[in-house]
């Protein structure tokens, strides 16, 4: 991931400086602010492009997590369809242990009455 580069601004020339130059010199200083302001210019569309990538890579992260969360959800839902599976067969086998216990114990106790 890239970082932000922070452009600082250029110094200012204190304006009593630039009342007492030349009107050459106030050509040749627009031409330089306007190169400078172009250099300007071409690093913040640098840094707009790297951003767009950014945000860009980042959707296809976050696309990617929420198709592995689906994914994660039907593993879930198969689990959840085997433990119902599960505690029905469980039930199963719980009554048919009831009544095992129920048939071998009702002769017991008949022949404790008798």
């Amino acid at each position: 991931m890239v970082d932000a580069v922070i452009i600082p601004f250029p110094s200012r020339v204190p304006a009593d400086l630039t009342a007492q130059s030349a009107p050459g010199d106030a050509n040749a200083r627009l031409h330089a602010a306007m190169e400078s302001l172009q250099g300007a210019l071409l690093e913040q569309r640098r840094a707009l492009s790297d951003w767009r990538f950014a945000m860009t890579e980042l959707g296809i992260g976050v696309a990617g997590l929420g198709h592995s969360l689906a994914g994660y959800q039907d593993a879930l839902g198969g689990v959840d369809t085997r433990l119902t599976h599960l505690r029905e067969a469980s039930k199963r086998l719980e009554a048919w242990a009831d009544a095992a216990l129920d048939a071998t114990s009702a002769p017991a106790a008949a022949q404790t009455e008798s």
